[in-house]
């Protein structure tokens, strides 16, 4: 057995796949929704356009929450800030040095 809930595959499965969700539902609520209210309270149809952008938004707020909650969630760095791999050493760029910096003779 996983000794973590990280460690669960299904776990981790359905938290990755709620990203679908934050994704589609604020943008069909905010289209539907919209267009409901449009031809409900007989409102010009350029009031629909403004709902989607709202959606969009939205999602676009949504997801990126919650990926920032999935990075910190999985991060394994003392930092927290999930760049762990990408930190290197500066003496790794030595090889193009010397072809950069003239020869003294």
């Amino acid at each position: 057995m996983a000794k973590n809930k990280k460690d669960n595959p299904i776990a981790v499965y359905a938290v990755a796949s709620q990203i679908g969700l934050i994704i589609i539902i604020p943008l069909l609520v905010f289209v539907i929704g919209g267009t409901w209210l449009v031809d409900y309270l007989s409102l010009p149809g350029w009031v629909n356009i403004v709902f989607v952008a709202l959606g969009i938004i939205s999602m676009s707020c949504g997801a990126m929450n919650y990926l920032k909650k999935l990075i910190a969630m999985y991060d394994n760095s003392e930092s927290g800030t999930g760049a762990s791999e990408a930190k290197h050493d500066v003496r790794d760029h030595d090889y193009y040095d010397q072809y950069s910096k003239p020869k003294k003779l």
